[in-house]
C-alpha cells in the first residue's frame, strides 16, 4: 500500500495525504480533509514509511528517552514505567517513536553528545538521578546550540523541567503521622552510597518537618533501604532489633513500607496498632497491601504525557508556558496509619 493509492481514494494529492499524516502543522489543509485522509489510511491499511516520515519532516522520526538508573533500579521502581507510559502515548499520537536509552554513570555527557547530536532524534528527555556537574553543563550546552531537551526533574535554570513536588509529598505524609500524635518516627531511607543530592534532600525534608513540629531528629531512627522490599524488611528489623521507640515508620518508597510492614508482623505486633508505616508513590499494589498502605500519590502518567506536550512544542519551537512546570503530590491515607496505641 503506498501513500499514491490513498491520495487517489482520498482525492487529494500526495503532497496532502504526507501533510497529513506527518502532522505538518503549517500546511493549511482543513480538518475535513485530514479526517477524509486519515480515514482512508486506516481502511487500507496504509503504513508510512519511517524514512520518508523524516524527510517530510525535516528531522528525525524519533525522540529519545535517556535514563541514568539501572536497569534493575527502573524494573522495581512503578514511577518510571509509568512515566513512560504517559509519554508513549504522546509520542504515538504525534506520529514519532520513543527510544529509550539507559546510561551508566560517569559517560552521560558523552552519551548525550553522540545521541543528540548524531541527527538520530528530533528532541530528548531526560532522567538523571545523580548528575555531576560535569553532566549537567554537557546538557546545557546542548540546549544553548538549540537541541530541543527536558528533564524530569529540574537540572539547571536553562533546561526546560517538568518535576514533582516531591518534598510536599514527604512534608505531608510525615505531617500527617505528626497529627495523629506520632513523636517516634523512624525512616527508611535510600542506601547512603550514594546519597544524592535529592536522597539527601529527602531526608533533610523529613528531618525539617519533625523539627518543625518540635520534635527532635534522632539519627538513631534512620536506616538505609536500597529501594525494593527486602532492603525494607531488613531496615525494619535493624530496628526491631535494637530495640527502637517508635510508634511509626515512614518508608521512602511504597515496597520498601511492604517489607517493614511484615518485619514488623513476623514479631507479632501489629500494623497500625503497634506501629503506624506510611510510605511514598502509591503504587498498584498499596491499596492491596495488608493493611492497605497510607502512601503519596504522584501522577505518574499525568507527569509523561506533560513531558511528552512540553517537548513536543519544544521541538515546533513553541514556547512552553510553563518553562519549569511543577506537578503537585497528593496524600492517601489507608489503614496502616492511626493513632499511636496508648499501651
Amino acid at each position: 500500500m503506498t501513500s499514491r493509492q490513498v491520495a487517489e481514494k482520498a482525492g487529494v494529492s500526495q503532497t496532502t495525504v504526507s501533510f497529513v499524516l506527518n502532522n505538518v502543522k503549517s500546511a493549511n489543509i482543513s480538518e475535513e480533509t485530514r479526517q477524509r485522509v486519515n480515514e482512508v489510511a486506516r481502511a487500507l491499511g496504509y503504513v508510512p514509511n519511517a524514512s520518508a516520515q523524516s524527510l517530510a519532516r525535516g528531522r528525525s522520526s524519533n525522540i529519545a528517552l535517556v535514563i541514568g538508573q539501572a536497569h534493575e533500579q527502573f524494573l522495581i521502581d512503578e514511577y518510571m514505567p509509568a512515566v513512560l507510559t504517559g509519554l508513549s502515548q504522546v509520542i504515538r499520537e504525534r506520529g514519532f517513536r520513543l527510544l529509550v536509552e539507559f546510561i551508566e554513570h560517569g559517560n552521560q555527557p558523552d552519551s548525550f553528545l553522540e545521541l543528540v547530536q548524531s541527527g538520530e532524534v528530533a528532541g530528548t528527555i531526560l532522567s538523571l538521578y545523580s548528575p555531576t556537574q560535569e553532566d549537567i553543563e554537557a546538557v546545557v550546552g546542548l540546549v544553548e546550540e538549540g537541541f530541543p531537551i527536558l528533564s524530569i526533574g529540574r537540572l539547571h535554570s536553562k533546561i526546560c523541567s517538568i518535576r514533582l513536588d516531591r518534598m510536599q509529598g514527604i512534608r505531608q505524609v510525615v505531617q500527617h503521622l505528626i497529627d495523629l500524635g506520632h513523636r517516634r518516627i523512624a525512616c527508611i531511607t535510600y542506601a547512603p552510597q550514594p546519597l544524592n543530592r535529592h536522597n539527601q534532600r529527602r531526608l533533610q525534608t523529613y528531618r525539617e518537618t519533625l523539627e518543625k513540629a518540635g520534635i527532635a531528629y534522632d539519627d538513631s531512627l534512620v536506616r538505609y533501604g536500597a529501594y525494593d522490599p527486602q532492603t525494607g524488611y531488613t531496615a525494619m528489623k535493624s530496628l526491631l532489633d535494637d530495640g527502637a521507640d517508635i510508634t511509626a515508620v515512614y518508608a521512602m518508597n511504597d515496597v520498601m513500607a511492604f517489607g517493614a510492614i511484615r518485619a514488623i508482623q513476623e514479631r507479632g505486633l501489629s500494623v497500625p496498632g503497634d506501629i503506624s508505616v506510611v510510605g511514598y508513590d502509591d503504587i498498584r499494589l498499596a491499596r492491596y497491601s495488608n493493611p492497605p498502605l497510607t502512601t503519596v500519590r504522584e501522577p505518574a502518567v499525568e507527569h509523561g504525557r506533560l513531558a511528552g506536550d512540553t517537548l513536543m512544542d519544544l521541538i515546533d519551537s513553541v514556547p512552553p508556558a510553563e518553562f519549569h512546570q511543577i506537578i503537585p503530590t497528593e496524600l492517601v491515607v489507608r489503614e496502616s496509619s492511626s493513632i499511636p496505641n496508648a499501651g
